[in-house]
């Protein structure tokens, strides 16, 4: 895709549309016209000079111009009172809302193209109503040959496409997970830009010998109808009404292709099978892609996660469609989901010693930080259990602000500013475990202030004897020190001696049976 394609792609629909058009129309004026993008979603038009420059908007095209005194009876033209002062050519500009309004804005653009040079062909000679049924349609819809396959209330269209239509402006999006919003709809994971170079690499050298070699279909989303023909076994895309199709599988391929395309254009002729799913909702997207990637190849545990936490919110809400057993037994028990509100709770207080520490899914990666997947894991496995009366308690939001004062207390013991391994996996995995007899000494006074936690904890530490004695200093969680330098079978050694030491300090010193 060229930068003029991806500039276009940034508009809606229908303000591509009108972009086909204005572009159609502004190099139908002279044949020596050159069309020329720059960045910032710019489109500039040249004999020499520049005399038109086009600005991309989502919801608008902005239009600039020289003054040439041309009448402006619809008022549309407005002056750009700053272009003096920021050195601009252009003082004259006009915004385009709907197709209808390229004509007006021709003969603005015809008077400026005198300035740079002499037409050779009578001006305002190309008419938007000529172009707006054959040459938008041209630009915009396809009809290729595909067969429509039924699979329950799925309805796929198994067809090919050349990469130079999948890559045109405006016909896929990749649905991404944003980690910091949390109204966010998307799924799919972070782009790996090395892979889908070394796939481009690839394509590209097998163009000589034409043995470049791509199987598997890249599965395409839409939430709309596509119209099939029965009789002629084909299905027409248009791209301006349907688009941008959502890639649920294959999004490495696609971008492989659009960077072996940018290197070699012969690759824009190269076939590539595409199943198209339509009248599929997000959701029900969001399913097939968890589906395609947990039962085919590995996904982020990350995304995986919020996926299922997803699904479980939306259970007795939405309709979702037939999922594996062990997928849906997952989204019904609703552990993951619950699991993952405990650590989106302790990662968003403020007054969290885990604020921002964790690593979401799709988040960059930080030093001295631990990944999602690995603390909610730790939280299902140890806390979100029968055996750990925090449990029992049967209110959520009380059960995540006592496991945060759990933290604060464990870290205003052991975090003197350089205890790094106690937020990473030793630290979680240990103080997940040993919160089921911390817990269960707690149970019965029922306070589960911070204060009382660190008395607890420290008469605990105080206790511990032998080898793994240090876990209560800070020193033994600072990077180098003993606490990085143990496995998860060490890890339960050191969390069976603090529950030993956590009920010495409350046995009688004399048993009587």
């Amino acid at each position: 895709m060229d930068l003029i394609e991806d500039h276009i792609a940034y508009a809606e629909p229908h303000i591509r549309r009108i972009l086909f058009g204005l572009r159609a129309a502004i190099r139908g004026l002279d044949p020596r016209i050159i069309e020329r993008a720059t960045p910032a979603q710019r489109i500039v038009y040249l004999i020499d000079r520049i005399f038109a420059e086009v600005k991309v908007q989502k919801r608008c095209v902005l239009v600039r111009f020289f003054d040439r005194g041309v009448p402006d009876p619809e008022r549309k033209v407005r002056h750009v009172e700053h272009a003096q002062k920021n050195g601009w050519q252009h003082d004259k500009e006009i915004r385009l809302y709907d197709l209808n309004a390229v004509d007006y804005a021709v003969q603005f653009i015809s008077a400026a193209l005198e300035v740079v040079a002499t037409p050779l062909i009578p001006q305002n000679s190309f008419s938007i109503n000529n172009f707006k049924e054959a040459e938008v349609s041209m630009s915009t819809t396809i009809t290729i040959p595909a067969a429509r396959v039924r699979q329950g209330d799925l309805t796929l269209y198994a067809t090919a496409l050349k990469v130079r239509d999948l890559i045109r402006p405006g016909f896929y999006t990749v649905e991404t997970l944003d980690p910091t919003d949390m109204d966010d709809k998307g799924y799919q994971r972070l782009l790996n830009k090395s892979r889908a170079r070394k796939l481009a690499d690839y394509v590209v050298k097998g163009q000589d010998a034409r043995d470049a070699f791509l199987p598997t279909s890249v599965f395409l989303a839409t939430d709309k109808a596509v119209p099939f023909d029965e009789a002629g076994n084909t299905i027409t895309i248009d791209v301006a009404n349907v688009g941008p199709f959502n890639v649920v599988d294959g999004q490495h391929r696609l971008e492989g292709l659009k960077v072996a395309s940018e290197k070699d254009s012969r690759v824009l002729d190269f076939e590539v099978p595409v199943n198209v799913a339509v009248n599929l909702p997000t959701l029900h997207q969001m399913c097939h892609f968890l589906i395609v990637n947990s039962t085919q190849k590995s996904v982020d545990k990350s995304v995986e996660q919020r996926i299922v936490a997803r699904l479980t919110e939306a259970l007795d809400v939405e309709d979702i469609p037939s999922l594996p057993r062990w997928i849906l037994n997952t989204v019904e028990k609703g552990e993951v989901e619950r699991a993952i509100k405990y650590v989106d709770f302790l990662n968003d207080q403020s007054d969290s010693p885990w604020c921002d520490k964790i690593r979401k899914a799709n988040d960059d990666v930080g030093p001295g930080r631990i990944n999602q997947s690995s603390f909610a894991k730790a939280i299902q496995k140890y806390v979100l259990t029968a055996n750990n009366p925090i449990s029992a308690i049967m209110d959520f939001d009380k059960e995540r602000r006592i496991f945060l004062n759990y933290w604060k207390a464990i870290c205003s013991i052991l975090d003197d500013g350089n205890s790094e391994t106690l937020y990473k996996y030793g630290g979680v995995e240990l103080f997940c475990q040993f919160s089921v007899p911390f817990f269960m000494k707690l149970q019965t006074s029922g306070n589960y202030r911070v204060e009382t936690m660190e008395s607890l904890l420290q008469s605990c530490f105080d206790n511990i004897e032998g080898e793994y004695a240090g876990v209560g200093h800070p020193e033994w969680w600072r990077t180098g020190g003993q606490a990085g330098r143990l496995n998860s079978g060490a890890l339960r050694l050191v969390s069976n001696e603090m529950a030993k030491a956590l009920n010495k300090s409350s046995m009688a010193e004399t048993i009587q049976i």
